[in-house]
């Protein structure tokens, strides 16, 4: 990047029920989003734009989560995965395994954006 170009913001891949996307788009207000209300969409967005990560909302099905590593591993392996959950929500054994992050409702204010930042953090 040539000095004195502004940074832009990385980007990142939301999977959730279109109904729950408005909410993590207010959280996630200063990264730029590409949002997926279906794991087919989310592969595709994979296949179109350059994804720095994905957000799982709290509403999507935990099979969504188990579809979009799976298009991760074929499209592009190596993306960091934070999904957020309900409290009790059911929990993969093999997440952890692959590196997903799970953030536990309620969140804090600015909770997911500070976890998203430190995620790409780590990655630099």
């Amino acid at each position: 990047m040539a000095k004195g170009t502004p940074r832009r913001s990385p980007l990142l891949l939301v999977l959730g029920p279109a109904a729950d996307l408005d909410e993590v788009r207010r959280e996630l207000a200063s990264f730029e989003l590409v949002t997926a209300p279906s794991t087919a969409a989310a592969a595709s967005a994979l296949r179109a734009s350059p994804i720095e990560a994905a957000v799982v909302s709290a509403e999507a099905p935990t099979a969504w989560i188990v579809e979009l590593l799976a298009a991760i591993d074929r499209i592009r392996p190596g993306i960091p995965v934070l999904a957020v959950r309900h409290r009790n929500a059911e929990e993969s054994p093999g997440w952890r395994a692959r590196g997903v992050g799970v953030l536990r409702q309620p969140l804090l204010p600015d909770a997911l954006a500070r976890s998203v930042s430190a995620v790409l953090g780590l990655r630099t």
